[in-house]
């Protein structure tokens, strides 16, 4: 019994110098309140040249788009193309059932041909009452009534010829041309069907496709710098596919040509159109592309990934990494952003260490751990010495022993 009184004594003070070393191990060192040093990824702030430029999503629309419509009623006797097909302005697409407006024709010219025989023959009348007046042979009132119908038949050859004029039309109608060059849609009416101008299907639509436009919106922040662009030179405009970056090959090259005169209210952007000539067919209409416009010429700028950039309430900042290996909250100002990197126009210095992930749980003045270093490592300071392990519970007790 004298012999267990100590040996339960020792295991208590071993067991509360445990809990001493425990509670220094969580605080850590260098800890703050009990807070380990954050793992995080850091890189440093570099140099680079910053293009500015306006990139935006918009999306492709025709030129021109015509829905093609009968202006009579028929049968379509021919489809002069397939569906799909590029057609010049002009050219024939379909073909109606003419009979009836070719017979109607035939009929005009007939009274015109009518109306200008009575007019020969009233308008000899007129001369010979008007050669027989002098005379005594005929009075004035007939050589009035003379004259009368000369002036209706003469009229008369005018209400023919327009008579014709009308025919001719309404046969026009039922040979349908493409009004303006393009590619051709779906057909809606096949051949033998009966087509009336009240149909609510178009016979086919028509997109022009080159040159061909896209529709985009300048923000708020670009607006003043597009404005000020515009008054110098055509401002030139790439067109990539949704997702690609300004390093890949554009799709096609075109201009800014329309900033419309009304901002938004809803979020103060402006609808802007650039013009491609779109030799090729690479931009599709309905298919939504990257726009990227310069607005300025080259500028130094500090570079870092998006990642790193945090939105404050007051202004964009970053975490920095002291020598010490705390953190720090630094405002910046942002001169733009491209392809997953954002470029600072102040606030930060090349060569700074930033935090670049973690940055939700970051505090000011917290100790951070960069990935690959030790807790309390700033940058540029040497690695820490491995410490010494405890002793296993066996090398304790051989001690005690």
């Amino acid at each position: 019994m004298r012999r267990l009184f100590p040996l339960i004594a020792g295991t208590t003070v071993l067991a509360l110098a445990g809990c001493s070393g425990g509670e220094e191990a969580a605080t850590g060192p260098g800890g703050k309140g009990g807070r380990p040093p954050a793992m995080v990824s850091a890189m440093k702030a570099e140099q680079s040249e910053f293009s500015p430029r306006l990139v935006a999503l918009g999306t492709v629309a025709p030129l021109q788009t015509v829905a093609v419509r009968t202006r009579a009623e028929g049968e379509i006797t021919s489809v002069a193309f397939n569906e799909g097909d590029n057609v010049r302005a002009g050219q024939l697409l379909f073909r109606l059932d003419d009979r009836l407006a070719r017979a109607a024709l035939a009929q005009a010219q007939a009274q015109l041909l009518t109306a200008r025989a009575n007019s020969l023959q009233a308008n000899n009348d007129f001369e010979r009452a008007e050669a027989l007046v002098g005379k005594g042979f005929v009075t004035g009132t007939v050589l009035d009534q003379r004259r009368a119908q000369a002036a209706a038949a003469s009229a008369a050859i005018s209400g023919a010829e327009a008579g014709v004029s009308n025919a001719r039309t309404q046969l026009s109608f039922l040979n349908i041309h493409a009004p303006v060059s393009g590619r051709t849609g779906e057909l809606n009416f096949r051949l033998g069907a009966n087509v009336r101008p009240a149909d609510a299907l178009p016979l086919v639509t028509i997109n022009q496709l080159s040159p061909i436009s896209v529709r985009f919106l300048v923000p708020p922040a670009d607006i003043q710098q597009v404005r000020s662009a515009m008054r110098g030179k055509p401002l030139p405009v790439e067109a990539r596919g949704d997702g690609a970056t300004t390093a890949s090959p554009p799709l096609a090259r075109g201009r800014l040509v329309f900033l419309d005169n009304n901002v938004d209210p809803g979020n103060g952007s402006v609808a802007a159109k650039a013009e491609f000539l779109n030799p090729d067919d690479a931009l599709w209409p309905g298919a939504v592309v990257s726009i990227a416009m310069p607005l300025g010429s080259p500028v130094a700028a500090v570079e870092l990934p998006e990642s790193a950039l945090q939105i404050g309430r007051d202004a964009p900042f970053v975490w920095t990494i002291g020598a010490d290996g705390k953190v720090a909250i630094r405002d910046v100002q942002v001169a733009g952003r491209a392809d997953g990197r954002v470029y600072l126009a102040g606030g930060l210095n090349p060569g700074e260490q930033v935090v670049t992930d973690a940055l939700a749980r970051l505090k000011a003045g917290d100790k951070v751990r960069m990935r690959g270093g030790k807790p309390g490592a700033g940058p540029g300071a040497p690695p820490r010495t491995a410490e010494a392990r405890p002793q296993s519970p066996a090398a304790s007790g051989a001690a005690s022993d």
